[in-house]
């Protein structure tokens, strides 16, 4: 008995819940001067407007940017300062050939001279006081050329006179077809066991060739031996040191 009247009690209290939820909202009824009514909401359960959703705002449309590209560096540049290069190819300079030489005697039988010089050149002794050797195979483009010549003089030259003869010989060489023409000052120097005078030379001929020389003067017993050695620039201490020097070490008069 206890039992039904507790599940009664039960069903009655979920009854009224149930009704107690059911409820809906109270409005107040009011009329207006129409005679009609009207709703209204009391001020506690005004209704909120919804918001309308958000839209990002629509931005202008721009072109894109393509990023210029680093310079490439080679790693084993890196770091270092950046250098213009002359992108035009030029041609790489010839490099000037070693002047080789192996010696031979020349008897220049007329001036009464004997020396060593470079072998195979080219001799020429038809002349009565000149003898001449020169290079058949000019590496460059100017035959190297060794000139000797002896005359006869009243009386021994000293060293002025020398260097006067020297300064006539290189005027006469530069009014010969130079371009530009550079001679140096005269200086002394022994040749044939004897004090002589010489002086240097460098030019550049009409048709651009790049020349230099030498001139050698020492009077022996009233006779003036005269030594001129012209060679290509390019390769003038070549020539220098193997022709003139071993000419000048080697030179011996014969009669």
């Amino acid at each position: 008995m206890k039992k039904r009247l507790m599940l009664a009690l039960l069903l009655i209290l979920c009854a009224v819940l149930l009704a107690s939820c059911g409820e809906g909202k109270r409005y107040e009824v009011k009329s207006n001067n129409n005679g009609g009514t009207q709703t209204q909401q009391t001020p506690a359960e005004t209704a909120i407007p919804e918001e309308e959703p958000w839209e990002a705002p629509e931005l202008p449309t721009q072109a894109p940017v393509t990023p210029t590209p680093a310079p490439t560096v080679r790693s084993e540049y890196a770091g270092a300062t950046p250098v213009v290069v002359d992108p035009i190819d030029k041609p790489t300079p010839t490099a000037v050939p070693k002047l080789a030489v192996t010696y031979t005697t020349y008897d220049a039988i007329k001036l009464g001279l004997s020396f060593e010089g470079p072998a195979g050149w080219i001799m020429d002794d038809s002349a009565a006081n000149v003898f001449i050797i020169q290079n058949p195979n000019a590496r460059i483009d100017y035959p190297a050329t060794l000139t000797l010549r002896a005359e006869k003089v009243p009386n021994d030259y000293t060293t002025a006179d020398m260097k006067t003869v020297v300064k006539r010989l290189l005027n006469d060489i530069g009014a010969a077809g130079f371009e530009d023409y550079d001679p140096s000052n005269t200086d002394t120097r022994s040749l044939l066991g004897k004090t002589g005078v010489y002086a240097n030379y460098t030019g550049t001929l009409n048709d651009g060739r790049q020349v230099s020389g030498r001139i050698h003067v020492v009077c022996v017993d009233r006779v003036l031996y005269t030594i001129h050695l012209t060679a290509p620039k390019a390769q003038w201490n070549d020539y220098k040191e193997m022709v003139y020097d071993h000419m000048r070490d080697t030179l011996t008069i014969t009669k």
